[in-house]
């Protein structure tokens, strides 16, 4: 309801990330904001904005929320000061993103008379830290949440905990397309994991160790040596 006094803050822009459920339904946290977008008779001339959609173009009614917010913000005299961006989650969404966030930031510099001060200013600042006396069993070494866990497996698993399961079938399901869809059966027997209708599966890839040390060896690193990166910024 305050976005036309936007205009009362100098250099204001309005960045919308929409995201889109169901039958190009919004989520429940946009819901107010759909109804009243709907409903609104207001003058938003002045408002400047730019929308970026999250969706999966698998659905019939991809990013219809990011569309929708785009246009209805047009229609209420708001200017659009980048193109509407769209995420498909059924690629790579993060990458759809930093694809459109490269050319809206130069069209924002342009739009306000802003220069960019180099690529630096972008890029966060880090320090980095050697530990040379650290007890290398209270170092991560890839696990996702609990040391050891890779190889000490131990219930109750969970997210944190993952449990390696034995892929025991891995069989592709369909013949032509560019979905990908693999009928997988994996081997939880002993692990008291129980399997309910609904439940997800994770799958947490590990890069090949040979790959890693022959990286390490071309660029003579000690893969052993314990760092830690601390955000200066």
């Amino acid at each position: 309801a305050d976005l036309s006094r936007l205009t009362e803050i100098e250099n204001s822009l309005a960045v919308f990330c929409m995201a889109t459920y169901g039958e190009g339904d919004p989520t429940d946290n946009a819901q107010d904001f759909y109804d009243w977008l709907q409903e609104a008779d207001v003058d938003l001339s002045g408002l400047k904005f730019a929308v970026f959609g999250l969706g999966n173009k698998t659905y019939e009614h991809f990013n219809a929320m990011g569309k929708y917010v785009d246009k209805r913000l047009e229609e209420l005299g708001a200017e659009r000061i980048f193109e509407l961006g769209m995420g498909d989650d059924d690629g790579n969404l993060e990458e759809d993103f930093i694809t459109w966030r490269e050319q809206f930031w130069p069209a924002v510099c342009e739009h306000f008379g802003v220069e960019a001060t180099g690529d630096e200013s972008s890029i966060r600042q880090y320090e980095l830290v050697v530990h040379t006396d650290e007890n290398m069993n209270k170092v991560y070494t890839g696990e996702m949440g609990r040391l050891k866990s890779y190889e000490t497996q131990k219930p109750p698993f969970d997210a944190k905990n993952p449990y390696l399961a034995d892929v025991t079938a891995n069989r592709k399901l369909n013949q032509g397309g560019e979905r990908h869809l693999m009928h997988l059966e994996l081997d939880i027997n002993g692990s008291k994991i129980r399997y309910e209708s609904g439940d997800h599966v994770a799958v947490y890839p590990a890069n090949d160790s040979s790959i890693v040390n022959k990286l390490g060896e071309i660029l003579s690193a000690d893969l052993d040596t314990v760092i830690s990166l601390n955000n200066l910024d």
